[in-house]
């Protein structure tokens, strides 16, 4: 029987939750401060008003006193069984994260509401993260892991080989790699193993990243159809207890297999890295506020000193998220930024002086 250990860490700045089944992590979520009164996020209600009914779109976009959200509509600009119109109140669940150049989905819950446009209620799971605490340092550091390999663009195949994950504007990209894997010397056999393999492993990264629409799964070429068929019914086994919902093609004849997957949230990495790939200030600034922790726990009162690239100690200094005071609380008030000229924006050099 497996076993799911849930592993959450309250840091300053955000909260990191990982499910681990029998060890393996297959799902993240994080919770950052910075997103709280300025994202819609997904479960989360509003009073929200209807400022364009868009028909060309089949959609109505509302002030969420956030930003704007979507809603669909018909033909006869119904949502939910609701006609819509501009200037309408109504009050809305956010079903889907808004992206990049993306707005938030919504469902109209009922019409009416008072007052300006601003989020009513959010999804139970966001309250219970608010209320975590920091984890022990050996886990931290085990959750740190989680989230950089799930940043990563490949990811390991049980066994050997790798996954190449791309995900662009038009769909998620998935190769699979044989790489210096290693097994039968029969070329169809090694093939199915290394597919198998794959489809699980392919699975769990969808999940971990929360990677969602169109996903093209380019297979090692395999000739049986038996064979092709059962590495489309692995995936649909891995797909079972997926909560966003996953409907699965069958495998074209050059060993590509097509899903779609629901996304409720955003994409971890639109969430922690830029369109270059490179981290976000934020994050990189959130990295370094552990690093303090971590060093100010061996510095026996001493002060500790992080240097940084210019662009992260303004990002701090701006107090986008209120940091000071949690930071003190957790080691006192013996930390000091340094601006680093010329650093990489990923320098992080924190010592005890």
């Amino acid at each position: 029987m497996s076993v799911v250990e849930t592993w959450t860490d309250a840091a300053v700045g955000e909260t990191r939750q990982v499910l681990v089944r029998d060890g393996v992590p297959f799902a993240l979520h994080v919770s950052r401060w910075s997103d709280r009164g300025r994202r819609a996020l997904w479960g989360e209600t509003y009073c929200a008003r209807v400022r364009t009914i868009d028909r060309r779109r089949r959609g109505a976009f509302v002030d969420l006193g956030v930003g704007e959200g979507f809603i669909r509509i018909d033909a006869h600009s119904r949502a939910s069984g609701i006609a819509l119109v501009e200037g309408q109140s109504i009050s809305a669940r956010v079903v889907r994260e808004g992206g990049r150049d993306k707005a938030p989905v919504l469902q109209v819950l009922e019409v009416g509401g008072d007052g300006a446009p601003r989020r009513l209620g959010r999804h139970e799971s966001d309250d219970a993260l608010d209320a975590a605490s920091a984890a022990a340092p050996e886990l931290r550091e085990c959750i740190d892991e989680v989230v950089e390999a799930a940043l990563s663009r490949t990811a390991p195949i049980p066994g050997g080989g790798h996954l190449t994950i791309e995900p662009t504007m038009a769909l998620v990209a998935v190769d699979v790699d044989a790489g210096a894997r290693s097994g039968s010397s029969n070329a169809e056999r090694f093939a199915a193993e290394l597919n198998l393999a794959a489809a699980g492993a392919a699975m769990r990264e969808l999940r971990l990243r929360n990677l969602g629409g169109i996903v093209a799964i380019d297979f090692v070429s395999q000739r049986d159809r038996a064979a092709r068929d059962a590495v489309v019914a692995a995936l649909k086994a891995a797909a079972t207890e997926d909560p966003w919902g996953v409907t699965i093609a069958p495998m074209s004849r050059f060993g590509v297999v097509e899903l779609s997957r629901g996304r409720l949230r955003a994409a971890l990495h639109e969430r922690m890295l830029e369109q270059d790939s490179r981290p976000t200030p934020e994050t990189v600034a959130l990295r370094a506020l552990r690093a303090l922790e971590r060093e100010a726990r061996t510095a026996r009162g001493r002060e500790v000193v992080a240097r940084l690239a210019p662009e992260v100690v303004d990002w701090l200094m701006r107090e986008s998220i209120d940091w000071r005071p949690a930071l003190q609380a957790r080691i006192g008030p013996r930390w000091r930024l340094v601006p680093e000229p010329g650093a990489g924006r990923e320098h992080i050099d924190v010592e005890a002086v």
